[in-house]
C-alpha cells in the first residue's frame, strides 16, 4: 500500500464527524421549518401556508424532476448525487486551488493601491463575521487552537496591503479544506430536514381539517411513517455512500489542516515565503488526487448510488403502495 493510501484512508473518528454535521443540520432545518410554518399559521390562513409549504418541498426537490424530463428518472437522481460525492471528495482538494489566487490577490495589490483601499475596507467590514467563525471554529475544534496568534506588526510587511493579519490568514487556511465537507452536509441535511418538517406540519395540519384536534398527533405520526417509508428503501445506500464521500474529504481536510501547523505554512511576510507555502499544500493536493484510496473509495461510493437511484425510481413506489394502504386500514379503524 502506498504511504498516501495509508495517510488519506478515512476513519471512525471522520465517519463521526460527518455524521454529526449531517444529524445537526437536519435537526436544525426540522426545528427551523416547523418553527416557521407555526409563526405563519399564527398570521395566516391555512390554505396559503399550506401552498408556501408545498412550494418550499418542491423546490428542494426541482433539479432532479426537471432532469427527469429530459433522461430516464435513475440517471436523473444518480447525476445529482455522484456531484455530490465528486464534490465531498475530490472537491474538497480541488477547493484549495483558491490558495494561488488569494496571494495573486495580494501581490495586485502591492501596484495598485486604489484596489488594496477598497479591498481592506471591504475584509474589516466583513472581519466580525470571520472572528464569529473563527470562535465557532475554535470551540469544536481543539486543534485550531493551536494555531494561536503572533500579532506581529503588518507595517512593513506584505500584510499592509491587507483588512486581516498573517495569523487570520493561517486560520483561513486551516478552515479552507473544511468548507466542501461542510456544505454537502449542511444542503443534504438541510434538505432533508425542510422535507421531513413539510410531512410532519402537512399531516397535523390535515390531520386536524378531518379528525379535529385529536386528529393532530395521529395526521403527524402518518405523515412521518410515509416519509420514512419513502427514503428508507434507498435512503440505507444512498446516505451512507454521501457520508463515505464527505469522511474521505474530511479526511484530506484533517491531513492538510495538520500540515499548516506541523510545518508552520503561512508564517511569513513575503509575496515569495507564502507563494513557497502554497506549493506545499499543492504537492499534497496532488498526492490526494493521486492516491489509490481516494478513487477506490470514489468507484465504490458510485455503484452505491447507482444501486440507490435504481431502487428509489423502480421500487421504492412499490414498497410505499404496498405499505400505505396498511396505514390507511389502521387510520380509518381508529376513526371511522
Amino acid at each position: 500500500m502506498f504511504e498516501s493510501d495509508t495517510k488519506f484512508r478515512t476513519t471512525g473518528k471522520d465517519l463521526s464527524w460527518s455524521a454529526k454535521i449531517f444529524t445537526s443540520s437536519l435537526l436544525i432545518a426540522l426545528a427551523f421549518s416547523l418553527a416557521l410554518y407555526s409563526f405563519m399559521l399564527a398570521v395566516s390562513e391555512p390554505a396559503p401556508v399550506s401552498e408556501a409549504i408545498t412550494t418550499t418541498a418542491s423546490a428542494a426537490t426541482a433539479k432532479v424532476e426537471i432532469t427527469a424530463e429530459y433522461i430516464d428518472p435513475v440517471w436523473a437522481i444518480f447525476i445529482f448525487n455522484t456531484l455530490a460525492i465528486f464534490s465531498a471528495s475530490a472537491g474538497t482538494a480541488l477547493f484549495l486551488l483558491i490558495h494561488p489566487l488569494l496571494i495573486r490577490d495580494i501581490e495586485l495589490r502591492t501596484v495598485n493601491r486604489a484596489y488594496s483601499y477598497f479591498s481592506i475596507a471591504f475584509e474589516k467590514l466583513l472581519m466580525p463575521i470571520n472572528r464569529l467563525l473563527q470562535r465557532i471554529v475554535a470551540f469544536k475544534d481543539a486543534d485550531f487552537s493551536a494555531l494561536g496568534r503572533t500579532d506581529d506588526e503588518k507595517e512593513g510587511t506584505i500584510w499592509q496591503y491587507c483588512g486581516y493579519g498573517k495569523d487570520d490568514y493561517r486560520m483561513l487556511a486551516y478552515m479552507l479544506p473544511y468548507t466542501v465537507p461542510v456544505m454537502v452536509l449542511a444542503v443534504n441535511g438541510f434538505l432533508m430536514g425542510i422535507m421531513l418538517a413539510f410531512f410532519i406540519f402537512n399531516g397535523a395540519m390535515t390531520g386536524f381539517r378531518l379528525f379535529g384536534a385529536e386528529g393532530i398527533i395521529i395526521g403527524l405520526f402518518y405523515n412521518a411513517a410515509f416519509f420514512f417509508i419513502s427514503i428508507v428503501p434507498h435512503g440505507i445506500i444512498e446516505i451512507p455512500a454521501i457520508l463515505l464521500a464527505v469522511s474521505v474529504g474530511r479526511r484530506f481536510a484533517f491531513v492538510q489542516s495538520h500540515e499548516l501547523i506541523d510545518r508552520g505554512l503561512f508564517m511569513g511576510n513575503t509575496i515569495e515565503s507564502l507563494k513557497n507555502d502554497v506549493s506545499v499544500v499543492m504537492v499534497t493536493v496532488r498526492e490526494y488526487l493521486n492516491s489509490r484510496y481516494l478513487w477506490k473509495s470514489f468507484a465504490l461510493m458510485v455503484m452505491m448510488l447507482l444501486l440507490a437511484a435504481y431502487i428509489e425510481a423502480c421500487v421504492t413506489l412499490t414498497i410505499v403502495d404496498r405499505v400505505m394502504p396498511v396505514l390507511d386500514g389502521l387510520v380509518e379503524a381508529m376513526f371511522l
